[in-house]
């Protein structure tokens, strides 16, 4: 459903993370950015961009899709535990709530989002450089 866009940072430093676990961020995105453009009515293919870049202490990880936008009345809901947009069965409003807690919680990241209702819809991921993860169980024991 969309060709990937990709212009990766050739000098990005490696991220301490659970990579695992950000490797989940990011897939999960990439599947709502392709779920938003299947969803979109628009012309197949559509348009998902991948890009990176150190930015004062930071690794930026942008994700942006050419699907439907985050309509304006559910903009502040989205990272809330089992709210979707999806019909019944479709979705379980999990996904960015997860995506919320792994990347800002648990590695001390932030999240911005930016939307144009009908045009598309951009995630930033930045996750600090030198970790800012929290400790595991076995770590603050």
């Amino acid at each position: 459903v969309a060709q990937v866009e990709r212009d990766f940072a050739a000098d990005l430093p490696p991220v301490v993370c659970h990579a695992g676990e950000i490797n989940q961020v990011f897939l999960n995105l990439i599947m709502n950015a392709a779920q938003a453009i299947e969803a979109s009515g628009k012309p197949l293919p559509g348009i998902i961009r991948i890009s990176t870049r150190a930015d004062r202490g930071f690794v930026e990880v942008r994700v942006a899709d050419s699907g439907t936008g985050i309509p304006d009345a559910v903009r502040d809901r989205i990272f809330d535990p089992f709210f979707t947009t999806k019909p019944v069965g479709k979705g379980t409003g999990q996904g960015l709530a997860i995506f919320r807690e792994v990347v800002m919680v648990k590695h001390g990241g932030r999240i911005e989002v930016a939307s144009r209702p009908g045009e598309g819809a951009e995630f930033v991921v930045r996750l600090p450089i030198d970790g800012g993860l929290e400790p595991t169980t076995e770590e603050a024991a």
